[in-house]
């Protein structure tokens, strides 16, 4: 590697934010996915994105630690 960054700048999304809150999650995270796709490897795996949730609800990386 030779410390250089490369920025991949894509065009807007049209229409958005649409009306549908599930249509729009849906859109940015499929263009998510494709720029993991390009570079995996820079992708944060480890990143707990959901730290806190709902009382009542599961949790989906497991019981929290205390």
């Amino acid at each position: 590697l030779d410390g250089t960054y490369k920025l991949i700048l894509h065009p807007c999304l049209d229409n958005f934010p649409s009306e549908s809150d599930r249509l729009d999650a849906g859109r940015v995270n499929k263009e998510l996915e494709r720029g993991i796709r390009i570079a995996p490897g820079q992708y944060m795996w480890i990143h707990r994105r959901f730290k806190t949730h709902p009382e009542g609800k599961g949790y989906v990386y497991g019981k929290p630690r205390e």
